[in-house]
């Protein structure tokens, strides 16, 4: 049981991450672009690089390490949220496709959108493969059991 709470608390430190990747992604594309024709700024003060990588890469990187943690362990809670931090990934992207991001010149955009999809898709994936081992540590149990 120990193992499905650190496996939570990591998953919702990712959750919390990616809600303020989101917030300050959110807030610097509704700012008004600077003067110096640089990428508008959120509330953190950091770049597009180092937020994309100190926030989402984190949060993508503890919810892989929470399902390890927590494979063995019967949680729907951990699919629940893996399913979540997955599709907030997912839906942060076609929200930016949404803007106009893809538009705006940058080289790499169309790629690194792409790339974070797949990650989103990859924790949507593990969430299904926790549900389906979930489903199988019953049978095991029942089978041990009986000898």
């Amino acid at each position: 049981m120990a193992k499905v709470k650190i496996a939570i608390g990591l998953l919702i430190a990712s959750l919390v991450l990616l809600i303020i990747y989101g917030a300050d992604a959110a807030v610097a594309g509704q700012s008004a672009p600077p003067p110096d024709g640089s990428t508008p700024k959120g509330f953190l003060p950091v770049n597009e690089a180092v937020r994309g990588g100190a926030f989402g890469g984190g949060a993508v990187v503890m919810s892989i390490i929470a399902f390890v943690i927590a494979r063995k362990e019967r949680s729907s809670a951990i699919s629940i949220l893996l399913f979540i931090n997955g599709g907030l990934i997912i839906a942060g992207m076609i929200a930016l496709i949404g803007q106009g991001a893809l538009n705006s010149g940058r080289p790499g955009a169309a790629s690194t959108v792409g790339s974070t999809i797949g990650l989103g898709a990859v924790l949507i994936g593990l969430g299904v493969w926790k549900t389906i081992l979930d489903k199988r540590v019953p049978a095991k149990e029942k089978e041990s059991s009986s000898r």
